[in-house]
């Protein structure tokens, strides 16, 4: 690879960002507008028909779980973490970027943990065959989706890392 090439890369990265900053985006507000209509269903047919949506409740759970996690990546890809910058005065101006690089490297790997927690939760809810208690919905499948999004999430935070690094990571996505 010349270098013309290395540079075409890094000059893609911010653009492959933005894509998939598009993508997550689309998934939350899916998942959201989701959960609005399913609460408006409830709403409805409890106060106006006296028959509320059965496992309404169960669904809203499911439903907030692939939000949060839904949400995970993009928040990730934004930086839109919350952050306490009571030292950041401290650090130099030219060390600001490797800061973010370590910073963007631990939270990779307490996210890793948090993922492969959920996985190994999701591989033993498939095997003891857990289900929700009133629609009777196997629970395994959200499980193993918010781990893969988690997943998502730290291969986020290692791009930035290395975009950190190289002096080639966006401020924000726009």
């Amino acid at each position: 690879m010349n270098l013309d090439d290395a540079n075409r890369g890094t000059r893609q990265a911010p653009r492959l960002l933005r894509q998939a900053d598009q993508v997550l985006g689309m998934i939350a507000a899916l998942t959201l507008t989701a959960m609005v209509l399913l609460t408006c269903v409830d709403v409805v047919g409890r106060y106006f028909f006296n028959q509320p949506l059965t496992g309404a409740f169960e669904l809203t759970e499911q439903a907030m779980g692939a939000l949060v996690f839904s949400s995970l990546p993009l928040v990730a890809l934004r930086r839109q973490h919350v952050t306490v910058d009571l030292f950041d005065h401290l650090v130099p101006t030219r060390w600001r970027r490797l800061q973010a690089a370590i910073v963007d490297l631990v939270a990779a790997v307490c996210t890793g943990a948090i993922a492969w927690r959920l996985w190994a939760k999701a591989l033993e809810m498939r095997a003891n065959g857990e289900t929700t208690a009133v629609l009777q919905f196997v629970v395994h499948p959200l499980v193993f989706f918010m781990a893969t999004l988690t997943f998502i999430a730290v291969i986020v935070m290692l791009v930035l890392a290395w975009l950190d690094a190289t002096g080639n990571a966006p401020i924000t996505i726009e």
